[in-house]
C-alpha cells in the first residue's frame, strides 16, 4: 500500500500523489488537492512534494482574467499551528487572477465575528472570494467542490488540519511524531521516507524527534508498545480529523490502547531489525510496477 511512497523521481512525483490520495483517502483532502493539482498544475505540486519554488510576483493578469476579492478569516491562535491557507491563495494567484483586494481577518475581532455568524464558518483558517466568480469555468468547478457560495460570496470548506474549531476555540488535528531509530542497523530503511508517506496524507507537523532503541527513551517505547521491528514510526494526538488515515492505517499498522499509532507494515518501506532475533531482515527494494497501490 505504501510503495508507492518510495519513488522519488521528479517525474513520478505527480502520479503518486494523485494515486495515493486517490487509493488510500477520500473526503476533503482528496477533493482539495486533486482539483488544485488539475486546474491550478504544478505550483501546487511542488508545495506539496517539498519542491522549492520560487513565487513570481511579477504576473500579470490577462484583461479577462475573473476580478476577485480575497478574505482571509483566521485566528490568531492559528499561527504557525494551523494549515498554510496560502497553499490555496498562491495557486489562485498563479492561476492569472486579476486580485482587486484582499484583507486578513480575525474572528476574535468583531468584523471576524461578523463574518463567522454570517457564512457560518465553524473552522479556520478559511477564505472567502467575491467578484467574477464564474467568469472562469474551471474556478467555477473548483468553487463548487470546494465550498459553497452565500450571497455571490465563495466560502472555502474543504479545510484540511490542523485548522482552529471556531465553536471551541481548539486546535484541531494537532500531532506529534516520534522516528524510532536503529542507529547501529546500516542495511534497514530509512525512517524518514515516512515523511513523504505522511505528508503525502495531509498530515505535517513541527512537533517531531528521532529516538533511539538504545536510548532510555527508546527502551521504554520498545517495552511499552511491544514493539518488535525497527525503524518505524510513532504518531499520538488528534489523529481522528485525518479521514485518509483512518482509512489505510488499519494496513499499515496498529493502534496502542492509549490512541498511539505505531507502523508495523516493514515490507512495505525496506529492510529493518527483528528486535527478536536480532537478526537484519532484507527486503528487495520495490520496482516502478510494484509501486503502485494495492487495491
Amino acid at each position: 500500500m505504501l510503495k508507492f511512497f518510495k519513488r522519488s523521481e521528479e517525474d513520478s512525483q505527480k502520479e503518486n500523489l494523485i494515486r495515493g490520495l486517490a487509493y488510500g483517502l477520500g473526503g476533503a483532502f482528496v477533493i482539495l488537492i486533486i482539483i488544485l493539482l488539475i486546474v491550478f498544475g504544478g505550483k501546487i505540486k511542488d508545495k506539496i512534494t517539498g519542491k522549492s519554488v520560487t513565487t513570481n510576483t511579477n504576473n500579470v493578469a490577462s484583461a479577462d482574467a475573473p476580478k476577485l476579492r480575497i478574505t482571509v478569516v483566521t485566528s490568531k491562535d492559528c499561527e504557525g499551528k494551523c494549515f498554510d491557507i496560502n497553499l490555496f491563495l498562491d495557486a489562485l494567484k498563479q492561476n492569472g487572477i486579476n486580485e482587486v483586494g484582499s484583507e486578513v481577518i480575525n474572528i476574535e475581532d468583531k468584523p471576524g465575528q461578523d463574518l463567522v455568524e454570517k457564512y457560518k464558518i465553524e473552522k479556520v483558517p478559511t477564505v472567502l472570494i467575491s467578484g467574477e466568480l464564474d467568469k472562469n469555468p474551471q474556478l467555477a468547478q473548483a468553487w463548487t467542490a470546494l465550498g459553497e457560495i452565500i450571497d455571490q460570496v465563495f466560502v472555502f470548506r474543504k479545510l484540511i488540519p490542523p485548522y482552529i474549531e471556531v465553536a471551541t476555540g481548539n486546535l484541531r488535528g494537532n500531532f506529534s511524531l516520534v522516528y524510532l531509530t536503529n542507529e547501529a542497523c546500516d542495511g534497514c530503511y530509512d525512517v524518514k521516507l515516512h515523511e513523504t508517506a505522511l505528508s503525502n496524507l495531509g498530515l505535517v507537523t513541527q512537533n517531531f524527534k528521532s529516538v533511539d532503541i538504545d536510548s532510555e527513551e527508546g527502551k521504554g517505547l520498545v517495552k511499552q508498545y511491544e514493539i518488535v521491528d525497527v525503524p518505524t514510526i510513532l504518531l499520538s494526538g488528534d489523529l481522528s480529523e485525518y479521514t485518509g488515515l483512518q482509512q489505510i492505517w488499519p494496513q499499515v499498522g496498529v493502534v496502542a490502547d492509549d490512541g498511539t499509532y505505531i507502523f508495523t507494515k516493514m515490507d512495505e518501506m525496506g529492510s529493518y531489525m527483528n528486535l527478536k532475533t536480532g537478526k537484519l531482515v532484507e527486503v528487495a527494494p520495490p520496482t516502478v510496477d510494484e509501486a503502485a497501490p494495492v487495491q
